[in-house]
């Protein structure tokens, strides 16, 4: 059962150490707490499978601590920065998510400072706690399909995510619709390698590679490396097509 808090209770809690979890003095918690309000959340919801100083919340990350909040309304998710963190601020992932959304890629965007990323909550589990769960080969087909070609936007448009190959922790799935989440590594200026990255990560030694391969017994290892070098010597979709086509992906409705 959800509980939730006001902003005030919040701050009066033990809870209100993560604003700045796990080293903020007393001067930073002040700082960030005036930031918080500023905000404008309806309250802090104790919600998700962790519990962090009393609370419950959604994910705990080198960067940030991930809880749920109501803001209009609305849940929405709240990240706040680390501290310490290897991120100055939240200002740069929250401009590459707007950049991700621009094609429909990620969370939607709400608001951000320095220290706080509000974003659209996403109702689902894990990628990989889904995968366990399905007997369907239909849907497994779907959500791959549509994962790939978000990776493939993405290329196009510049922006590489940078954590896709550890999918299991960068993936979630509402109504059979995969989002791919947290762009803290993501980033304008490398090469994009979302496609290939993405794709090493579901079917070359991983353990969601594992999972799959009951349902790709005919993808090869060899075969898999062989698309993604001709696709990252051209990538274009027509070589994502090639892929899709050798995955059995091709004929998959992901729209």
């Amino acid at each position: 059962m959800t509980s939730v808090l006001s902003l005030e209770q919040f701050w009066q809690s033990p809870s209100r150490q993560l604003l700045a979890y796990p080293n903020g003095d007393e001067n930073t918690l002040t700082r960030r707490w005036a930031e918080l309000q500023a905000l404008d959340l309806e309250f802090i919801e104790s919600y998700g499978p962790k519990i962090l100083a009393g609370l419950n919340i959604l994910g705990l990350g080198y960067c940030g601590v991930v809880l749920r909040v109501r803001y209009q309304g609305i849940d929405r998710v709240l990240k706040i920065r680390r501290e310490p963190s290897p991120q100055v601020s939240l200002s740069v992932e929250a401009k590459m998510l707007q950049r991700a959304n621009a094609v429909s890629v990620g969370p939607g965007y709400v608001v951000h400072s320095d220290n706080f990323l509000l974003m659209d909550y996403i109702d689902g589990p894990m990628l990989v706690d889904r995968l366990q769960e399905l007997q369907s080969l239909e849907t497994i087909n779907r959500i791959l399909a549509q994962l790939i070609h978000q990776a493939y936007r993405l290329d196009q448009i510049g922006l590489d995510h940078g954590d896709l190959r550890c999918i299991t922790a960068h993936a979630l799935v509402h109504s059979q619709e995969p989002v791919l989440i947290d762009f803290s590594k993501a980033s304008l200026d490398r090469r994009p390698a979302n496609v290939t990255t993405l794709v090493q990560g579901l079917f070359i030694s991983t353990y969601v590679t594992n999972l799959l391969r009951p349902w790709f017994p005919h993808v090869n290892k060899l075969d898999v490396i062989e698309h993604l070098r001709r696709y990252k010597l051209q990538p274009s979709s027509n070589h994502v097509s090639r892929l899709l086509e050798y995955l059995g992906l091709n004929g998959v409705s992901y729209t």
